[in-house]
């Protein structure tokens, strides 16, 4: 399929997962699709751009090159992200920068990229993939979680500081999704952890890997994120993912708040 009249995107985290999906599914559509990544691997017919997210200028070097090759971005999608696994008393502190320098900065280092050029353009839609995790907090991914709910609120913010822009930014919160992310994650062992947590450790790293092992495939999050980027006016926010984990987050706002920890810890196999 002929992609040079195509309409243009950028996928950041294009090497895996989301990210990948994300961009074989634009390109399968016809699109002139550029994968942002640190390794430069991405899916056939994708426009490899190296970048790390956490670098500001190997950012903006990436968006120059997109923008004085195709000059025009009709949507980004940016779907790198890390995670991390122990208990908040625990977990390392250059790990937790690491987390949250990757997700929280890195957010901010692709709308900074981005945005000028979206604004100068008078129109685009640039999505955040975030988490329903950044939506509440979940038991030994504090981390991960508290920077997720950061970039909510970035995403909050310059929605707002956008208006009458022609610009969208949307936040996409996917439930657990088969993606690899755990594989390439910090994680503590049950060894490594205090004696008190051990066990719900170990419950709740079981119950997670399961989860994920049987999660949404990053293929329906994909098409998702692209009839909503089709969208000419946007929600601030969609979740997307197995339908337990989608309606938690109003569950959570209507159940008292001790019956929602209860419920979420059985969840996650605390005792």
């Amino acid at each position: 399929m002929d992609q040079s009249d195509g309409p243009v995107a950028l996928v950041t985290g294009a090497s895996s997962g989301i990210g990948y999906a994300m961009a074989a599914h634009w390109v399968a559509a016809g699109w002139r699709v550029y994968g942002m990544s640190r390794s430069g691997k991405v899916a056939a017919g994708v426009r490899p751009l190296v970048a790390d997210v956490t670098d500001p200028r190997s950012v903006r070097q990436a968006i120059e090159e997109l923008w004085a090759e195709a000059g025009q971005l009709q949507a980004v999608v940016h779907s790198a992200g890390i995670g991390g696994a122990a208990p908040v008393e625990y977990f390392p502190i250059e790990k937790a920068r690491h987390v949250i320098e990757t997700n929280l900065v890195g957010s901010l280092n692709v709308l900074q990229a981005c945005l000028p050029h979206l604004r100068q353009q008078g129109s685009g839609t640039l999505v955040v993939v975030s988490s329903i995790a950044g939506l509440m907090g979940v038991p030994y991914h504090g981390i991960y979680s508290a920077s997720k709910a950061a970039v909510e609120a970035l995403v909050e913010s310059v929605r707002l500081e956008l208006m009458g822009s022609g610009v969208n930014v949307v936040s996409v919160c996917p439930g657990d999704t088969a993606t690899p992310i755990i594989g390439h994650q910090f994680r503590a062992t049950a060894e490594e952890v205090p004696d008190f947590y051990q066990r719900n450790y170990e419950r709740a790293e079981r119950a997670m890997r399961e989860s994920v092992d049987q999660g949404y495939p990053p293929e329906k999050v994909a098409e998702a994120i692209a009839r909503i980027c089709a969208q000419p006016n946007p929600k601030v926010r969609y979740m997307v993912g197995p339908f337990i984990q989608t309606i938690a987050p109003a569950v959570k706002r209507f159940l008292p708040s001790r019956f929602f920890e209860w419920a979420l810890g059985k969840y996650y196999g605390q005792q």
